[in-house]
């Protein structure tokens, strides 16, 4: 194994310091300004979630946020931490649903946040269960975006679907997002390593757009495990 991962592939196992597969690579967490890898999300599964199936079961989230310098070692299916189960357990949840009162901005007109606080007020007085406004929060940085296995890529002009991300590529020493290696698309017919220099915008898990011409296009590498 490489002791410095340069290729991280979604859906790679994940594994602890003492040797326990603690799930696998969901997403990843890209800083915006610079495509430097700042976190991972590892999708641990319901069963290891130590939670009954009574609290949710399958409807929880049970993804944890790892940061990427926790990552000692990574090979096409296999990531290693520097972190023991347990310890890894212990790291934050990527999402965190918290109960909070929904925020008013228009204070002079009854509208949706109105009838949310009353309806909340309501359970607390009916069910016991105060502040009872389910609000999603994902435990990352705010400058961050998120790359998921399967988030398309899009020519900018002409309009047109290049492929879905497959992995990415990084530079061991910064770990800096270098290429995205690209599955074959309507315009691609083989898969691709396409340079972030192309990479003109990417939507959290909707798509990433990219702008290069026909010529560049067609000198794009093939990607070689």
């Amino acid at each position: 194994m490489s002791p410095l991962p340069d290729d991280l592939r979604i859906g790679a196992d994940v594994f602890s310091k003492d040797g326990h597969r603690v799930g696998e690579l969901r997403r990843l967490v890209l800083r915006r300004s610079d495509l430097a890898l700042t976190h991972l999300v590892v999708d641990i599964g319901f069963l290891r979630s130590g939670r009954p199936l009574w609290q949710g079961g399958f409807g929880l989230d049970y993804d944890r946020v790892v940061g990427f310098d926790a990552v000692t070692a990574a090979t096409d299916e296999r990531i290693e931490l520097a972190l023991t189960a347990e310890e890894f357990l212990a790291q934050p949840e990527y999402s965190a649903e918290r109960f909070e009162e929904p925020h008013d901005v228009t204070p002079h007109e009854f509208d949706i946040p109105d009838i949310a606080n009353r309806l909340g007020s309501l359970a607390s007085r009916l069910i016991n269960v105060p502040d009872a406004w389910l609000v999603e929060r994902l435990n990352r940085p705010l400058d961050s975006v998120d790359i998921r296995e399967g988030t398309p890529v899009w020519r900018v002009d002409p309009h047109e679907k290049l492929g879905e991300v497959d992995r990415v590529v990084l530079d061991p020493q910064t770990g800096r997002a270098r290429a995205f290696v690209i599955r074959r698309g309507f315009l691609l017919h083989r898969d691709v390593l396409l340079p972030v220099r192309y990479v003109t915008e990417i939507l959290d898990d909707l798509s990433v757009r990219v702008d290069i011409s026909d010529a560049d296009l067609e000198q794009l590498r093939e990607y070689q495990d």
